[in-house]
């Protein structure tokens, strides 16, 4: 077994707090993975004392640990210095407390999207996060890096249903925010200053959630139409209308070849509300689509039919477990105008046909969010960082953001993944140094090198 010195030193003292059994050493240490997380040492603990207890002792002698959840977002940032603990909270898993009447759930972090939804169907309930891969994603995951999908449009983010946490700082110290109420306006809402910051703040060790019942009925269309100024004008008609719309996404073509089987570039909308909104909302989409001489292709009524669909479409988001070594893979996260979005669909769709990548897209045209995922062989890497480039130029020209939600490590290296740093940097560093003076905490992971 491969260790070093001070790295048996450190085992010891890892073996004292979580027990050798939850203690393990890389076997190969000259390999360096191309997407996902690599350290000399695995570590899970049980509780938050053992994940205090590690964060302490690591803290103390500036080692650089990296919580993980699921695994997904692996390749998610870049940390900028070798890794010596991989920390995982795979075994703080379940259900602490569900409070049917009021509404919330309170879990460990290491809890799965699909345990917590299957857990709460039970009593006809929700929770309105709809982050990809929920067999694997984490909810200490999915808040750490503020993850959510298609159905944003109506519910929101982790930032719009955390109620409160349990959190461990950099130095080992416990602390909890928020309140596990639904009304809560007592002072600063600390819970949305570590929702999104990748973990680089400190670890979620416990997390509370305000839920909703399951609909009662929900309604997907799907349409179609080879006019880019149609697909506009369809645009701008549902964002004026009343509708509300739970998913309103624009699929390109080999994405939506993978879900329903059609060879061309589609448009999903969902409704999901009491019956009679429902078939209102349906409807008048139908209408709207045949005024403007668009084709609609399917509808499909009854959560059953609607959720199967949708999954498809938010798991094309990438997932570091999906991924093969043999494949260059790249996925963004594209924060753009609600407008742009229908231009920012071609531009993708060019490339691809251009370079014969292989793409997976959808754009939000209600939410301006759009996933995309490139793939092809790693004899294009020359030609992949030429359009990552030119993907955030096009991004940055019109205010938006491309943040590159995975690829190699040697472009995660060569290529800011979150794009330019804003003025608001200097303050986020001031948060940085002060919660971990010793930056020992999944340092590089966010923007800024933070």
């Amino acid at each position: 077994m491969y260790v070093m010195h001070t790295e048996a030193l450190l085992l010891e003292e890892l073996i004292s707090i979580v027990g050798e059994v939850n203690v393990s050493v890389r076997q190969e240490p000259s390999i360096d993975p191309v997407y996902k997380l690599s350290a000399s040492v695995f570590v899970t603990p049980e509780n938050e004392e053992q994940v205090a207890a590690i964060l302490q002792f690591s803290s103390e002698r500036s080692i650089h640990v990296v919580p993980q959840g699921g695994g997904t977002k692996d390749a998610y940032g870049l940390t900028s210095s070798p890794v010596t603990i991989i920390l995982s909270l795979k075994k703080l898993s379940g259900v602490l407390h569900h409070s049917v009447g009021d509404l919330t759930v309170t879990v460990l972090p290491g809890t799965t999207l699909l345990e917590l939804q299957e857990t709460l169907a039970q009593h006809g309930q929700f929770l309105p996060i709809d982050a990809a891969w929920s067999e694997q994603a984490t909810l200490g995951g999915i808040v750490a890096s503020n993850a959510s999908g298609p159905k944003r449009a109506l519910y929101g983010s982790a930032r719009d249903h955390l109620i409160a946490s349990r959190i461990v700082f950099p130095d080992g110290q416990i602390i909890r925010t928020g309140a596990k109420v639904v009304k809560n306006v007592a002072g600063y809402d600390m819970n949305k200053l570590f929702i999104g910051a990748m973990g680089t703040l400190g670890i979620f060790t416990e997390l509370t959630f305000k839920i909703r019942p399951i609909p009662a009925s929900s309604g997907l269309v799907v349409l179609s139409t080879s006019s880019p100024e149609k697909l506009i004008e369809f645009q701008e008609n549902i964002l004026d209308s009343h509708l509300e719309p739970c998913a309103f996404e624009i699929v390109r073509a080999n994405a939506a070849h993978g879900l329903l089987n059609e060879n061309q570039s589609v448009i999903y909308i969902l409704f999901e509300d009491v019956e009679s909104s429902v078939h209102y909302q349906v409807e008048w989409v139908i209408d709207c689509a045949r005024r403007l001489a668009m084709d609609v292709l399917q509808t499909y009524k009854g959560r059953t039919t609607t959720e199967p669909i949708m999954e498809k479409l938010r798991n094309m988001a990438v997932s570091t477990n999906d991924t093969t070594e043999e494949q260059l893979i790249v996925g963004f996260k594209l924060l753009s105008p609600i407008a742009d979005v229908p231009d920012i669909s071609q531009f993708l769709e060019t490339i691809s046909q251009e370079e014969d990548f292989d793409l997976h897209y959808h754009g939000g045209l209600y939410t301006g969010i759009s996933y995309v995922r490139l793939s092809t062989n790693h004899t294009k890497e020359a030609t992949m960082l030429h359009w990552i480039k030119e993907i955030r130029g096009k991004l940055e020209r019109i205010k938006g953001h491309a943040i590159i939600e995975l690829a190699p490590k040697r472009i995660r290296e060569t290529v800011p993944v979150w794009g330019n740093s804003n003025n608001t940097l200097g303050i986020m560093r001031g948060i940085k140094q002060k919660f971990d003076p010793t930056n020992s905490l999944n340092l590089g992971r966010y923007v800024g090198g933070i």
